[in-house]
């Protein structure tokens, strides 16, 4: 071998070195099952055989100080033929922040598809998470292409500054590089980059401060991002960059997405920044309000929100992005911003439907999932079930899940950038009077409030609520806390009985137990006594359109259910076939006779 070839293999054998000994350490960590528990993003569901369900623990490798918590959305491991299944992305608005999840958007989206279509299993599958952002929605993007999504929804924008990833925080925040934070993400499927990860962030995070800072104060790196600065300009493009490609991995594969435009609380939210000219703008957007001078005082509203350099509300040209990636790709654009905004009270986004700077109320979070659901229904997949029912989700959330909401947003506000320039125990000591005040009211609201403040399990809290207004003999608590308490626990048969029977005879009129049927039946639990009591409750409202569809299931499942001839006669008396009523209901007495 001649000195040349000597010095290539040299070199060859210097570069394969390394290579060699990391597979092998990769390996050795895999065998040895490192980090086992946070590679996938969904896992088996506990003690539901078949379903699946989202992975906390996996998305750890998105946020080096907090693990952000995923809607316990269970579906199937195998996709059923008769299965509509569409993935949610987006931040903390479209996981439901403050809210549990059941009360978010993409779950009233699910009970407005399975209220309005017949024969069709709903699955919605809500990945939204707190401080995410688009380098997060791309990477999660191909991961969800193996559990055959039919449809895809992105609510997202606001987090592209101060998420995780973000142009201007200090999580990942060495550079602003595309390639390299998309790098960094690819890495963190490797086991040894785990590893390294996982030793260098040992000495690096006070835990104690984690915990009691929001996450808003933990985040931040440059706190004021004037309009159209390199910062500013490169939130905007990282969104579309990354929103795009994301979208182009569904488009391959023929999947709709449905991309909603970002809204926010811009009449009653000052600026968040302390800049003279955006507060300057807020009050002249105010005064011109109090003159009735409504079209002038929005144009104002919307451009101190703009110029405001504390960036958490997200910029107007996101939503140009938003609406470009549609004219590019084959992505529905849905106007949500345009929505709220018009069913504001004000005419302008206000805190009728805003909990805070961005976050939608209960209400807000209906029109969201109407808006979504007048898009998505129009494809062909619903359309082959569709069945319009005038029938609503309930109006009102509980009196539990309203004080959780506000407790977990007066923690939020009480801290930066609502509250600046003060130390943590004046934080945390503007937040105990509110907890305080809570305490003082009654026993739903202290307990939503301890829950709250304490990160305790709901469903616990919401058993021990139940018992309580069981025993005091408060029945539509125990209606509204049965309802929440069933969302958490819908493989429970002593539960949907008991929630059944209760519900049945209170007499309700909130349309409770329609929905809760409806749910159940969806998610498999295909007792025929459902749909036999689902039909009788269509009749009794006359709502001959959707009784006839459970009436020909409890049919199928139990021909000889004791309500069926009966619920048959009435149905054709409503339906003028007066011979038809009088045979069937001549069958049912002969039925009951020899019973």
């Amino acid at each position: 071998m001649n000195e040349k070839n000597k010095n290539r293999l040299f070199w060859l054998i210097s570069l394969l070195i390394p290579l060699f000994v990391f597979l092998m350490l990769e390996m050795a960590l895999y065998l040895g099952g490192y980090e086992e528990e946070k590679q996938d993003l969904f896992v088996d569901a506990p003690n539901t055989p078949d379903y699946l369900i989202g992975n906390s623990k996996f998305t750890e490798r998105y946020f080096p100080v907090f693990a952000p918590g995923l809607a316990p959305n269970v579906f199937r491991e195998n996709k059923l033929p008769n299965t509509f299944r569409v993935f949610v992305f987006g931040g903390s608005s479209a996981k439901g922040f403050p809210y549990n999840f059941y009360t978010g958007f993409a779950d009233q989206l699910e009970q407005l598809l399975i209220l309005n279509t017949q024969g069709l299993h709903v699955e919605i599958i809500n990945l939204g998470m707190t401080a995410v952002n688009s380098y997060i929605i791309r990477d999660l993007a191909k991961r969800v292409l193996p559990y055959e999504p039919d449809a895809v929804i992105i609510y997202a924008g606001h987090n592209e500054y101060y998420g995780s990833f973000g142009a201007a925080t200090t999580q990942f925040g060495l550079t602003n590089l595309i390639a390299l934070k998309r790098l960094i993400l690819w890495l963190k499927d490797w086991r040894v980059y785990q590893m390294l990860e996982n030793i260098l962030l040992l000495d690096s995070l006070d835990q104690d401060i984690g915990e009691r800072r929001t996450m808003m104060s933990k985040v931040i790196n440059e706190s004021d991002i004037p309009i159209d600065s390199k910062i500013y300009l490169h939130g905007i493009q990282q969104f579309r960059k990354n929103i795009k490609e994301a979208v182009q991995v569904f488009e391959k594969e023929s999947i709709p997405v449905f991309i909603g435009t970002v809204a926010s609380n811009i009449k009653d939210q000052p600026p968040l920044s302390e800049e003279k000219q955006t507060l300057e703008l807020f009050k002249q957007a105010e005064y011109k309000y109090d003159q009735g001078l409504f079209d002038e005082a929005a144009s104002l509203y919307m451009q101190s929100k703009e110029l405001d350099g504390t960036r958490f509300r997200a910029p107007e040209e996101i939503n140009k992005a938003i609406t470009n990636i549609t004219k590019e790709t084959k992505a529905i654009l849905v106007p949500v911003k345009t929505v709220l905004k018009n069913k504001s009270k004000s005419g302008i986004e206000d805190s009728s439907l805003f909990i805070d700077h961005l976050h939608p109320n209960d209400i807000g979070h209906k029109y969201i999932a109407e808006t979504f659901f007048n898009h998505i229904s129009s494809l062909n997949k619903i359309q082959t079930y569709f069945n319009s029912n005038s029938l609503k989700t309930p109006n009102k959330i509980s009196s539990f899940e309203k004080t959780f909401a506000e407790t977990k947003i007066a923690r939020l506000l009480a801290g930066y950038p609502f509250k600046k320039n003060i130390t943590i125990e004046d934080e945390l000591d503007i937040f105990d009077k509110f907890h305080q005040s809570n305490l003082n009211k009654n026993y739903i609201d202290s307990v939503a409030s301890i829950t709250a403040r304490d990160n305790k399990p709901v469903p616990t809290a919401l058993i021990e609520l139940i018992n309580e207004s069981t025993k005091r003999k408060d029945t539509s608590a125990v209606l509204e806390l049965s309802y929440d308490l069933l969302k958490w626990q819908l493989n429970s048969i002593d539960l949907i009985e008991s929630t059944i029977e209760f519900t049945f005879n209170s007499g309700e009129k909130e349309g409770y137990l329609f929905n809760i049927l409806h749910q159940v039946i969806n998610d498999g639990n295909l007792d025929p006594r459902y749909f036999d009591l689902l039909a009788s409750l269509y009749l009794l409202n006359e709502n001959t359109k959707q009784a006839r569809y459970w009436l020909i299931e409890t049919e199928r499942k139990s021909p000889e259910a004791p309500r069926l001839l009966y619920n048959f006669s009435r149905y054709y008396y409503l339906m003028g076939d007066t011979l038809k009523a009088q045979e069937y209901f001549q069958q049912f007495v002969k039925s009951q006779l020899r019973s």
